[in-house]
């Protein structure tokens, strides 16, 4: 048996450093809150809660009355087929 102290010989551990860890966190939770708050709406674009003016009454309409456009429908293709556009020309053919 070995004479002497009975402390831990082990020289002592180093401080441990977490600054950069808590740094790259700040840095990553600026850069969210930047563009959650950059896709957020502004005040000036935003008016639900101010009253708006109404035009004043006339005994024609505002805006004329039109058909309500054709919906659009989205015809699919076939599975496996690949998509291929017509060649446009640029000038009318010449006879």
């Amino acid at each position: 048996m070995p004479s002497g102290s009975l402390t831990d010989l082990d020289p002592p551990a180093p401080p441990e450093r977490r600054w950069p860890f808590y740094v790259a966190w700040a840095m990553g939770g600026l850069v969210i809150g930047a563009v959650l708050l950059g896709h957020s709406p502004s005040p000036a674009t935003h008016r639900g809660s101010v009253p708006v003016a109404e035009p004043a009454a006339t005994g024609a309409p505002a805006e004329p009355i039109t058909a309500p456009a054709a919906p659009r429908v989205l015809i699919p293709l076939p599975l496996g087929t690949p998509f291929r556009a017509a060649p446009v020309r640029a000038a009318p053919a010449h006879p």
